[in-house]
């Protein structure tokens, strides 16, 4: 039983060796969407994936968005604009929409999964980042729901 404990304990370790977590500055990331992607060479696919397997790598928000009933409405009943991620579920473009997502506790999100790297993908799409000021938060804040002005 030992002997096993112990070779779970290395495999984990093991694992955590190799995994890689990437963080981006949002100002690199593209902002992309499917528009964006149809006029290029790169492939992917629309699927439907648990909202636990993508992987956010920016931390940074811009200050003014807040989840609106409007967004909330989109989201809630899945009429809102794919994410976008790589093909290792790195995502690219659509960070407040998974911050979201993960507070209305939606499972199953709508992405466009292109068969490249994040990488290879920042490379392409660099005349598509967006310089709009940031802020890097503390700690993580819900949401605020406001009502739509309209």
């Amino acid at each position: 039983m030992k002997q096993l404990i112990l070779v779970l304990m290395l495999i984990t370790l093991s694992l955590d060796l190799f995994s890689q977590e990437k963080h981006f500055e949002r100002n690199q990331l593209p902002q992309l969407d499917q528009q964006i992607l149809d006029s290029s060479d790169f492939k992917y696919k629309k699927i439907l994936i648990s909202s636990e397997s993508i992987i956010p790598v920016q931390t940074q928000r811009v200050r003014a968005f807040k989840l609106r009933d409007k967004q909330k409405d989109q989201l809630l009943s899945g009429s809102y604009n794919p994410l976008i991620i790589d093909k290792e579920n790195y995502l690219i473009d659509g960070h407040h929409r998974l911050d979201g997502i993960k507070e209305l506790k939606i499972k199953k999100v709508k992405v466009l999964q292109v068969n490249a790297s994040i990488e290879e993908i920042i490379a392409a799409f660099s005349k598509y980042r967006d310089y709009t000021p940031t802020y890097e938060p503390d700690t993580p804040e819900p949401l605020q729901l406001i009502p739509d002005s309209n």
